[in-house]
C-alpha cells in the first residue's frame, strides 16, 4: 500500500486547499512535511487560477506542531541541529503564508498546538469548528516560544492576553479563542465545511491584487512611520487604478450602482 501523502492539495472553483494528512499524529509536522507545505504554498503563489488559499487538517486535528517523536533526548548536539532544521523550515513556511499575495484562510476543525496556534496567527482569517481548541504549550514542553508568536500573538490578542496564554499554559476553547480574536468566527461541527467552502469561494472572487495590498501594508504598517504607510498607501493608490478592476467599480459608482457584491459573508 502507498504511503499517504503528508500534504494534499485540491484547486477547485479557485480556492486552493491544503490538508495536513497526518491524523495519525494529530498533524504535526517534521521536516518533509514542512517542505511539502512550503512546495504547495508556492504553488498557490504561482497559479493564476488561485484567489485563496484554504489550510486545514485532516481526521480530528488541525495541527499539532512540530513532531517530536523521532529526536534524541540524549545526544545534545543532535538534538540542536535537528531543531535548528525544523525551525528554518518552519519559518519559511509562515513567511510564505504571510508574504503570499493571495488571502490565506485557515479552518480549523481540532486543536491547535504550539506551532499550529502560530499558523492561525499568521493566517489572513481564520474560523473554527465548536471543537476547536487552542494550546501555546510551548513552556509544557521546556522549550521557548516560536511560530512566529512573537510577531502575531500579542498584534492579535493583545499584551495582557498574550503573556496570560503563554505564562499560564492556558487552553482556548473556540469560543474563547473568537472572544480574543484568534479565530473570526466559529460554526457548529455540521455547519463547518459549508462555512469554510462559501468564505473560500467569496475571498476567491474578490480582486486579488487589492487584497494582496491590504496584506502587504497591514503586516509592514507595524514596523513603519505614520508617514511611511500613508506614502504607501498612496503609492498603492495610484498603482491600483492602472488595473481594469478600478475603472470598472468606479464607473458603477459614478452611476450611482453603489452595490457590493463581494462582501464577505462570516455570518
Amino acid at each position: 500500500m502507498a504511503e499517504a501523502q503528508p500534504i494534499l492539495l485540491d484547486i477547485t472553483d479557485r480556492v486552493a486547499t491544503i490538508t495536513i494528512n497526518r491524523p495519525q499524529v494529530k498533524n504535526s509536522l517534521d521536516v518533509e512535511a514542512l517542505s511539502r507545505l512550503f512546495t504547495a504554498l508556492g504553488t498557490c503563489e504561482d497559479r493564476s487560477d488561485v484567489g485563496a488559499v484554504v489550510l486545514t487538517g485532516a481526521g480530528d486535528a488541525f495541527c499539532a506542531g512540530v513532531n517530536l517523536k523521532g529526536y534524541r533526548l540524549d545526544d545534545r548536539a543532535a538534538l540542536r541541529a535537528g531543531f535548528r532544521e525544523v525551525a528554518m523550515w518552519w519559518h519559511q513556511m509562515l513567511h510564505r503564508i504571510v508574504r503570499i499575495r493571495k488571502p490565506v484562510l485557515s479552518a480549523v476543525n481540532g486543536v491547535a498546538v504550539g506551532g499550529g496556534l502560530g499558523l492561525v496567527l499568521a493566517s489572513d482569517i481564520a474560523v473554527c469548528s465548536e471543537n476547536a481548541t487552542f494550546f501555546a504549550s510551548w513552556m509544557a514542553n521546556g522549550v521557548a516560544n516560536d511560530g512566529g508568536s512573537s510577531y502575531t500573538l500579542a498584534k492579535i490578542v493583545g499584551f495582557r492576553r498574550a503573556m496570560e496564554l503563554m505564562l499560564t499554559n492556558r487552553t482556548l476553547t473556540a469560543k474563547e479563542a473568537v472572544e480574543w480574536q484568534i479565530c473570526n468566527r466559529m460554526y457548529r461541527n455540521e455547519e463547518f465545511s459549508k462555512n469554510v467552502t462559501k468564505i473560500a469561494r467569496q475571498l476567491a472572487q474578490g480582486p486579488t491584487h487589492l487584497q494582496a495590498y491590504v496584506k502587504e501594508t497591514f503586516h509592514e504598517g507595524w514596523r513603519r512611520s505614520l508617514e511611511e504607510c500613508t506614502e504607501y498607501e498612496c503609492q498603492n493608490i495610484l498603482t491600483s487604478l492602472d488595473h481594469p478592476y478600478a475603472a470598472e467599480r468606479l464607473a458603477e459608482f459614478k452611476r450611482g450602482q453603489r452595490t457590493n457584491p463581494l462582501m464577505i459573508d462570516l455570518m
